[in-house]
């Protein structure tokens, strides 16, 4: 069975480099973005088995990699993390298709999410 790989689109470095450890540590390959534009190009190019996005501001951002993701391949999962709840890109990053939204998850949390979603994919 291969590793599955996480495509990780956030703005802020740290929080990048924080949950990308997070992910290598609990056996998951990670594709690291810094902006909306690299992170659409990966998921036109690469192999990708969920995405995880930053909601970090009311504008979100993430929203253009969502839509994309959906797009191109619908059964990659899609997570958004947000650092602050803002009731309006929950709602909407539900509406378009994410499979969860968490704000400021902790780890085991996240996990359960991925790991949960994992299954799925592979006994779909």
């Amino acid at each position: 069975m291969k590793t599955p790989t996480a495509l990780l689109v956030f703005e802020e470095l740290r929080d990048l480099e924080t949950y990308g450890s997070i992910l290598r540590s609990s056996g998951y390959g990670t594709r690291m973005c810094t902006s909306v534009a690299e992170g659409i190009e990966a998921l036109e190019t690469e192999d990708i088995s969920i995405v995880i996005l930053d909601q970090g501001t009311p504008a979100f951002e993430g929203r253009q990699v969502l839509v994309r993701s959906l797009q191109l391949r619908p059964e990659v999962p899609v997570l958004v993390i947000a650092r602050t709840l803002d009731m309006h890109c929950y709602l909407e990053a539900m509406d378009l298709g994410a499979i969860d939204y968490l704000e400021k998850p902790d780890r085991q949390d996240m996990l359960w999410v991925l790991d949960t979603q994992m299954r799925r994919g592979a006994f779909a």
